[in-house]
């Protein structure tokens, strides 16, 4: 097991627990807890959790430009990411033109997408997506471009902005840091405003988002749940926020 993908169990546990303790999540995990402790210290430091007495237990209130290192998140609710991926792909039709927003589930999609035996156009702004997007043998795959940010894959700006200008797709996967209070958010301006662009050059907006992502509003605004088609999320999401994305007239499908 990599340390990102023992980090992310970390976090999972205590999202679900509460907290922990270092003995107790040495027993879940199956590391010694000197690694465990280890750990703790790492994702302390990252402003991922606070430290308690003997163990740790989730920093509820994280600043709202805070987002978790690309190796751990890609980790973090990996189960519901799979399945809201694979729900996501089942919708895609020969001959469509797509597009791949840089999310860690968004990827799970375009990983199925690839595997399909039929062709589509798709185009993305994230490296990796487009690295496995291109395994496709019937898949023409084009990169919007831009420049690459700071310990991600993800292209920002121009080209890439200025290209989704001149695109009519028919279906935008997108991700998306937050969807608390019925709102789009993300942690930097540059993201918001690729994100606004691809949904508004889609005949039908998709964001891909697990039930986390309800819970604290990110720093920038995308648009308003009400300007998307369709929201694909896990059994979690909290009835409250069903509701409210029903209410707005957003489709809400549950990967089950």
């Amino acid at each position: 097991m990599i340390s990102a993908q023992r980090r992310a169990m970390i976090l999972e546990q205590l999202r679900r627990e509460g907290g922990g303790s270092i003995v107790g999540l040495s027993e879940i995990i199956g590391v010694s807890p000197s690694t465990i402790r280890r750990d703790l210290e790492f994702l302390t430091r990252g402003g991922y959790i606070e430290r308690s007495h003997g163990g740790a237990i989730l920093k509820e209130q994280r600043h709202t430009t805070f987002e978790p290192a690309r190796e751990i998140g890609r980790h973090v609710a990996h189960d519901a990411k799979s399945r809201i991926g694979a729900t996501a792909a089942a919708m895609l039709e020969p001959g469509q033109s797509v597009i791949f927003d840089s999310s860690s589930t968004v990827l799970e999609a375009a990983k199925i997408a690839a595997d399909r035996d039929f062709r589509i156009t798709a185009c993305t702004n994230d490296l990796g997506i487009a690295t496995a997007l291109a395994a496709g043998k019937h898949l023409h795959v084009v990169v919007l471009g831009g420049t690459v940010r700071p310990g991600s894959l993800t292209m920002i700006g121009d080209p890439g902005l200025l290209f989704l200008e001149r695109l009519h797709a028919d279906i935008a996967f997108v991700g998306v840091h937050s969807l608390a209070g019925g709102r789009l958010s993300e942690t930097q301006i540059d993201l918001a405003a690729m994100k606004r662009r691809m949904i508004d050059c889609a005949t039908r907006a998709v964001v891909l988002a697990d039930s986390t992502k309800f819970n604290h509003p990110a720093f920038c605004d995308v648009c308003a749940a009400a300007e998307i088609d369709t929201i694909v999320t896990d059994a979690a999401i909290a009835d409250a926020d069903r509701d409210r994305l029903v209410e707005a007239g957003v489709e809400v499908v549950i990967a089950r």
